[in-house]
């Protein structure tokens, strides 16, 4: 069974918008923990709830700031590059179609 290690446009895109749902996912767990957290202080305002709410919105805009938008940079990257590995493609391939008649017969193009 012959394997490769070439990816295609279609399935780097796919990869990338893996990433963004991951993202996206993640974004609608950190709201609902935040949610959870609103609801444990509007029934409770001890100190050590207003404690856990800070510290939770601290450490919620802080995975929100790295974690999340690390993903989705690297999403943005993935096809940023496949378009530019295409272009490439395409380059390359004008380049071997415009080889002289005669070379380009001994390359069987």
């Amino acid at each position: 069974m012959s394997h490769s290690t070439q990816l295609n446009t279609e399935t780097i895109n796919q990869q990338a918008a893996r990433h963004d749902e991951t993202a996206d996912n993640i974004s609608q767990q950190l709201d609902q923990l935040k949610s959870q957290v609103e609801a444990t202080l509007a029934a409770s305002t001890s100190s050590a709830t207003r404690a856990l709410s800070t510290t939770t919105d601290r450490w919620v805009e802080s995975v929100r700031k790295s974690v999340l938008d690390h993903l989705h940079a690297m999403a943005e990257n993935m096809r940023r590059e496949a378009k530019n590995q295409d272009a490439m493609d395409s380059d390359s391939m004008q380049s071997i179609l415009n080889v002289p008649m005669e070379t380009g017969n001994f390359l069987g193009v």
